[in-house]
C-alpha cells in the first residue's frame, strides 16, 4: 500500500530542511570576496587616487585608557614598501618599528631589540606596502566571504583572507554593507610572547587628497587590553628626513651575529 505525506507535514519537513541549511542558502546570495574588496577600494577613493603619491606621514597619539598610559606617535611611509613608526611615552620610553624593504625590526626599552622573521616579517611586509590594496593578491592565497555579521551596529560582510603559505594565520576583514568601508579587522599575531589575537575597530574616515583615510583605530588585544590610536594629521608627499628608513646600529649589530 502506498503511503502519502499530508500537505501540512510535507510543508513542515521542507521548513525544517531549509532551517537546517541557512549557511548554504545565505552563501549563494553573498557577493564574492573580491567584489567586496573592490567595492571598498572604490569607496575609499580608488586606486587612481594613489597615483603620483610616493610618501606619507602621520602623527597622533596612542593611549591605553585602563592603565592611564599615553604616548606620541609618528609614522612615515614611502613607496613601494618602506615604513618607520616611533612611539614615545614617559611611561615606556620609545618603541621603534621599521621596515627598509628587506629587514624588519623592533626596538623598545621593555622588550629590547630584535630582527623579525617568519610570520612576523611577512606581516611587516604586508603592513609596509604603500598601497596594500593594489597588491593584496600578492600576499594572500585566497579570500572568502564567510557571512553577514553586525559590528558595532553596522551590518558587515565578513571576509577571510588567508596569507601565503607560512606567512601567517587567516585574517578577517569586516566591510560595511552600505558604505563598503572597512570597519574592523581581526588577526592573530605570532611573536616572542606567543599567539596574540588583535581586533581593530576602524572609524572616523576623512578625505585626504581624494582618499578616505581612517583617523581612529581602537585595538583590543586578547579580548581585554585596549589601545586607541588617534591620528591628528595624515599627509601625502611630505619630505621625509634622510636616514628615516635606515635601521638602527643595534639592529645592524644583531644582523652581524646571525
Amino acid at each position: 500500500m502506498k503511503k502519502y505525506i499530508s500537505l501540512p507535514l510535507a510543508v513542515l519537513l521542507m521548513s525544517l530542511l531549509l532551517m537546517s541549511l541557512p549557511g548554504l542558502l545565505l552563501a549563494a546570495d553573498l557577493p564574492a570576496a573580491e567584489t567586496i574588496i573592490d567595492k571598498f577600494i572604490d569607496a575609499s577613493g580608488g586606486l587612481k587616487a594613489w597615483e603620483g603619491h610616493t610618501t606619507m606621514k602621520a602623527t597622533g597619539t596612542l593611549t591605553m585608557p585602563a592603565m592611564g598610559i599615553s604616548g606620541k606617535l609618528e609614522s612615515w611611509r614611502q613607496a613601494p614598501n618602506m615604513s618607520r613608526t616611533l612611539i614615545t611615552s614617559d611611561a615606556f620610553g620609545t618603541i621603534d618599528e621599521g621596515f627598509d624593504g628587506t629587514v624588519s625590526w623592533e626596538s623598545s626599552m621593555m622588550s629590547g631589540s630584535k630582527v623579525k622573521d617568519g610570520a612576523e616579517l611577512a606581516l611587516a611586509k604586508r603592513m609596509s606596502e604603500f598601497n596594500p590594496w593594489a597588491v593584496w593578491k600578492d600576499y594572500y592565497q585566497s579570500a572568502t566571504t564567510l557571512g553577514l555579521v553586525t559590528v558595532e551596529e553596522v551590518e558587515c560582510y565578513e571576509v577571510e583572507m588567508v596569507p601565503n603559505e607560512g606567512e601567517g594565520e587567516p585574517e578577517q576583514g569586516f566591510f560595511a554593507v552600505d558604505s563598503g568601508l572597512l570597519v574592523k579587522t581581526s588577526m592573530v599575531m605570532v611573536n616572542d610572547m606567543g599567539r596574540i589575537t588583535v581586533d581593530s575597530f576602524i572609524s572616523d574616515y576623512r578625505d585626504v587628497e581624494g582618499i578616505l583615510t581612517p583617523f581612529l583605530a581602537r585595538q583590543v588585544l586578547m579580548g581585554m587590553q585596549e589601545m586607541i590610536i588617534t591620528f591628528e594629521t595624515q599627509e601625502f608627499d611630505v619630505e621625509i628626513p634622510e636616514g628615516t628608513f635606515v635601521m638602527p646600529d643595534e639592529i645592524k649589530a644583531l644582523l652581524e651575529t646571525k
